[in-house]
């Protein structure tokens, strides 16, 4: 077996991964978390990678590290554990030459083979699981709120990322150019009050990390923000709008559900902590 590490793929290799994709999922009854344009990403932080059985492809995976200590990980597997170890272990030694002290493996759980695999791992540890949640549009609850997402300026770079990581007053790095881009603000008395990330691709708009300013709290602005943002990007372009949530924060899901969004996908994070050479 040869495996490959690349940044871009070429136009039949995309095909190829396409197609073991759809048919993965259809033998597993699963989804993998992957963009709908992912064989077409190409960047300084993702890599692809393709592992060959002579002149067949069995395995894929797509590799981000966005984050400075981690990777992020979501694998498309033959029923082959050969394949499999060989994968993980290039996997491995491309986290350490970037530099990352941490793998996140993503996976559904209704993907038996990875799911056992990893179970059977004592280095690997089930960190979390989430939902992916996506809005019916017919179900949307419009509310009358005040507060329009604006695009996020530089000069309110450092206090957004103080938000992001929950560390108002402290000195934190800024958001970087590309982050800033996706980022939207809400103002109150030109105040900033909430944030959010939204990452948007050929056919869906994703919204990340709402956050509301711990002085604005307890006083249902989150869900006003949230909702003004959804109405925004429901007049922008026909696309399929998501977030996604941690299955253990009830209060946000049951928010989001009654908002008009309903869950479509359910994602298992597994978590390999490297040692530093």
């Amino acid at each position: 077996m040869k495996v490959f590490i690349t940044r871009q793929l070429q136009p039949d290799a995309k095909q190829t991964v396409r197609e073991l994709k759809e048919q993965i999922e259809q033998q597993r009854h699963c989804q993998f978390k992957l963009a709908p344009d992912f064989a077409e990403q190409t960047n300084d932080q993702i890599r692809h990678v393709l592992c060959f059985k002579e002149e067949t492809l069995i395995a894929y995976a797509f590799l981000s590290f966005y984050d400075e200590s981690e990777l992020e990980v979501t694998m498309i597997v033959h029923e082959n554990l050969a394949c499999l170890q060989q994968l993980l272990d290039e996997i491995m030694r491309f986290a350490q030459t970037i530099g990352r002290t941490t793998i996140l493996y993503i996976t559904d759980p209704r993907d038996l083979f990875l799911k056992n695999y990893f179970e059977s791992k004592k280095e690997l540890n089930k960190q979390f699981t989430e939902y992916r949640l996506i809005l019916q549009p017919n179900k949307f609850k419009q509310l009358d709120s005040p507060y329009r997402p604006q695009k996020a300026t530089l000069k309110e770079s450092s206090l957004i990322a103080q938000l992001q990581l929950g560390e108002i007053g402290a000195t934190v790095p800024p958001l970087s150019s590309e982050d800033l881009e996706k980022t939207v603000v809400f103002h109150k008395e030109n105040q900033l009050i909430a944030c959010a990330r939204i990452e948007e691709d050929l056919s869906s708009y994703g919204i990340y990390g709402l956050v509301v300013a711990p002085d604005f709290r307890g006083q249902g602005l989150g869900k006003l923000c949230l909702n003004r943002l959804i109405q925004e990007l429901l007049i922008k372009e026909e696309k399929e709008i998501y977030l996604e949530v941690d299955e253990t924060n009830q209060i946000a899901y049951d928010l989001y559900v009654n908002m008009g969004f309903e869950k479509k996908s359910t994602f298992d994070y597994y978590v390999c902590q490297l040692t530093k050479y």
